[in-house]
């Protein structure tokens, strides 16, 4: 059977053309460096060296077994490197999990940052509604997830990536749309749109909490999974509603956008399984950190 230190006994002694100064190389003596390559042939079947002349030289044979055996020690080589990327998170597969909000602000900075950076890995992108992101990533089906940090983080890790305040969306003929600033004091009488909080608690609770604090509790009369889909339905006048900053970027001619006092800040963290073994969603945790410090240091 032919093992891959005969081939290393073989390329050292095609390169040198002397079995002395292979011997040398490779810190054994040349006796038993002849019998090994003798043993090759024979199990080859065919002389690789020509042993009659004063110089030891390939023969045809040997030529073309160098040349074929030079593809398996640099698909070795390959392998090892791949290993060692592999282990580093720099090749492999991640299956990243994003609510779709994070659109609009953080997610195609960090996924093309990381598409740059690490272009050997198969990252694949799939929207969820943040509850079921976090069940999912729970279970190790996803990797890692972009949204609002989740009310039980029981086994997960995280960071956060994305901070904004959140704003009132008004219909655009709405009577407090000329305000530049809007005081909570004057949305008591308001009905509210709001993303239901079973399916993001942290930011049904912070919308509850901060019109609470102002002494009135929010009239919902709507609920929907999605941001957009809330800054749609106000702009069908069927009620104002809080969302992040970052959905301006709808541009709806129907809608208006403006800053509220003292408005709660909403987190939008980067969340993964703490027994999660991926190499790549560290490195993904590691690109998504690198996009929010550049961001901040951008519009600072």
């Amino acid at each position: 059977m032919i093992e891959f230190r005969h081939l290393t006994y073989f390329r050292t002694v095609a390169e040198t053309l002397h079995f002395g100064r292979a011997a040398g190389l490779l810190h054994i003596s040349q006796p038993p460096l002849t019998r090994q390559i003798a043993a090759l042939e024979r199990e080859l079947g065919v002389l690789l060296f020509d042993r009659s002349k004063r110089n030891v030289q390939l023969t045809k044979a040997g030529h073309n077994f160098y040349k074929d055996t030079a593809e398996i020690f640099s698909a070795l080589e390959r392998a090892k490197r791949n290993a060692v990327s592999t282990s580093a998170g720099k090749i492999g597969r991640l299956m990243v999990g994003f609510m779709m909000s994070s659109a609009y602000n953080i997610l195609p900075s960090v996924t093309r940052h990381y598409s740059v950076t690490y272009p050997d890995v198969d990252m694949q992108l799939i929207e969820y509604v943040p509850n079921l992101l976090v069940g999912d990533i729970k279970e190790s089906k996803v990797d890692v997830g972009i949204m609002y940090r989740p009310e039980d983080c029981t086994g997960l890790d995280s960071r956060t990536i994305f901070s904004e305040p959140l704003v009132l969306v008004l219909p655009k003929h709405h009577r407090l749309a000329s305000h530049e600033t809007i005081s909570p004091n004057d949305l008591a009488s308001e009905s509210f749109i709001s993303i239901p909080r079973t399916i993001a608690p942290v930011v049904y609770d912070m919308i509850v909490s901060y019109c609470q604090a102002n002494g009135f509790h929010p009239r919902i009369k709507l609920a929907a999974n999605l941001q957009q889909t809330i800054v749609n339905l106000v702009g069908e006048g069927l009620g104002v509603a809080m969302v992040p900053r970052s959905m301006q970027a709808m541009h709806l001619e129907t809608t208006v956008f403006r800053q509220m006092t003292d408005a709660p800040v909403v987190e939008v963290a980067v969340i993964w399984n703490k027994e999660n073994r991926n190499p790549c969603a560290r490195t993904f945790v590691e690109t998504a950190e690198e996009a929010w410090k550049s961001f901040r240091q951008t519009s600072d």
